[in-house]
């Protein structure tokens, strides 16, 4: 009872445990001292055995490095399989797991695209916001010849400042509408 106690103090509090280890970066430089550079570690709670899968590939592959047994049997002349002696073997084929992270790669990448929609957004309020505070300023300057309503047009400038403004604003509004009608917001 205590120990279970302790352990939901420990996760309350953000601590991780110091029995549930993750050994990704160590399986990570496994793969790239054989070669495989474009892995995404699954699972690796083992440093000397873990599953990945490959970009771009739905293949479920599993890391076993070569215990003592396997080692004296490669160096004795006895005729074994050869797939029992690869540090390598594939786990499951289309699997669910692959998928996922590869789906999670290809959302990651059209982020410069997403960057420069949304600076379009900045910049297309800060315009609107620009040309408002114009048309404000210059009606506040003239304050005496609106004071009766009749008397005088609005100003040339102010027309088109609130022209420019309110067409900032609606691309602002129409750009940020299809943007999150497509990313499903």
């Amino acid at each position: 009872m205590a120990s279970l106690l302790v352990s939901v103090a420990v996760s309350a509090n953000g601590v991780i445990p110091v029995l549930e280890l993750d050994f990704t970066r160590s399986a990570t430089e496994t793969l790239k001292k054989i070669g495989i550079n474009d892995a995404c570690i699954i699972g690796a709670s083992n440093p000397v055995a873990f599953t990945y899968c490959r970009e771009g590939s739905t293949t479920l592959w599993k890391y076993q490095a070569l215990d003592l047994e396997q080692m004296a049997v490669m160096r004795s002349d006895a005729k074994q399989p050869l797939t029992n002696n690869q540090p390598i073997s594939v786990i499951e084929f289309n699997s669910a797991a692959c998928e996922h992270e590869n789906s999670l790669a290809a959302a990651e990448k059209p982020a410069t695209a997403r960057w420069l929609i949304l600076g379009l957004i900045a910049m297309s309020l800060l315009i609107g916001l620009r040309y408002s505070y114009g048309a404000m300023l210059q009606r506040r300057q003239n304050a005496t010849a609106y004071s009766q309503p009749d008397e005088q047009a609005p100003s040339e400038f102010q027309a088109t400042a609130q022209t420019k403004a309110l067409a900032a604003f609606g691309l602002a509004v129409a750009v940020a509408v299809v943007y999150f009608n497509y990313t499903g917001y």
